[in-house]
């Protein structure tokens, strides 16, 4: 039975998604990215404000298996219910903003919990800060690195042209403030620390990382890919066990939501020599398996190294 603070919570969440929704429909995608960080301004100042009037518990509440398992898969249920029409009739994430709303409503007033209880947290934010970036580095950066250099071995050619710094700087706002606190807040934060509670670290990890693949199928519906989207299924839920395995070690947000930003702003303002794949597919087999697992193999040993010698709670 759904209460009514829980359809409450229901009706801010899909009036929120309906906003920017009708914005995306009715003008360019920049104005729908705009209002999208806009509108985290009210949450924000509305959790501050309640913060100060109602006490809230700095632990999650012990609620049973079955509950937490519910409230999980309905919070991404619902959050996937505007993720698919925004991504299909849009081809954007409009999803994230309502999905924060959802999250911070539902922990703040139906769990009756402060955030920082889910790894939202603004203390130490210099360190918080710095080990994202390194964590990026690493897993990220380090990848698209050799990758270029492999393939300027193999043809003697670039892979990438330029870099463009203002795509950048317009990206990454929406990257860091909307995609990476809604994904990190609901698989890592939200998803994650509950299942802590009732399982293994590792087995947490590994089913947050598993919800955080299925997530991304979307983007092979149309057209419909499914090798395609069987890859791209893989490649998050790879990505989302490493996430997973430095949130367990942190227990702060504030790392994985700025990796999480540089990884998806910083391929946006890479410019690709287009030219160059179609001479890729002449190389040799062998060169070619190369060329797409030994960069991620190199920066996954380089990732997972960081989070076990140097990962601690922020």
């Amino acid at each position: 039975m759904i209460s009514t603070t829980s359809m409450k919570v229901i009706l801010v969440y899909f009036a929120v998604a309906l906003i920017i929704l009708l914005n995306g429909y009715v003008f360019f995608s920049e104005v729908a990215y705009f209002l999208s960080i806009l509108l985290l301004v009210p949450i924000y100042l509305w959790q501050a404000y309640y913060k100060d009037k109602k006490e809230l518990s700095e632990e999650i509440n012990g609620r049973d298996k079955g509950r937490v398992f519910l409230w999980i898969l309905l919070l991404f249920t619902l959050a996937l219910s505007v993720r698919i029409p925004s991504v299909l009739l849009f081809n954007m994430p409009y999803e994230k903003t309502p999905l924060i709303y959802l999250m911070i409503l539902t922990i703040i007033t139906i769990e009756k919990t402060d955030v920082s209880a889910f790894g939202f947290k603004t203390n130490n934010i210099g360190k918080a800060l710095l080990h994202g970036l390194i964590f990026y580095v690493l897993l990220g950066g380090s990848a698209l690195l050799i990758r270029h250099i492999l393939v300027y071995v193999f043809i003697n050619q670039p892979l990438f042209t330029s870099y463009s710094i203002i795509l950048f700087l317009v990206v990454m706002p929406f990257h860091t403030l909307c995609v990476g606190i809604s994904e990190e807040g609901l698989f890592r934060g939200y998803t994650q620390t509950h299942l802590q509670k009732f399982y293994t670290s590792r087995r947490a990890i590994l089913i947050q990382a598993t919800l955080f693949g299925i997530w991304h199928f979307v983007w092979n519906l149309n057209p419909f890919d499914p090798l395609g989207m069987t890859q791209y299924i893989g490649i998050t839920f790879f990505i989302g066990l490493f996430f997973g395995y430095f949130y367990s070690k942190t227990r702060n947000l504030v790392p994985l939501v700025f990796a999480h930003g540089l990884w998806n702003s910083v391929q946006e303002g890479i410019l690709t020599n287009e030219a160059l794949i179609n001479d890729l597919q002449t190389i040799s087999m062998l060169n070619q398996i190369l060329l797409w697992l030994l960069p991620y193999a190199i920066s996954a040993i380089l990732a997972f190294f960081f989070i076990k010698y140097f990962g601690k709670e922020i």
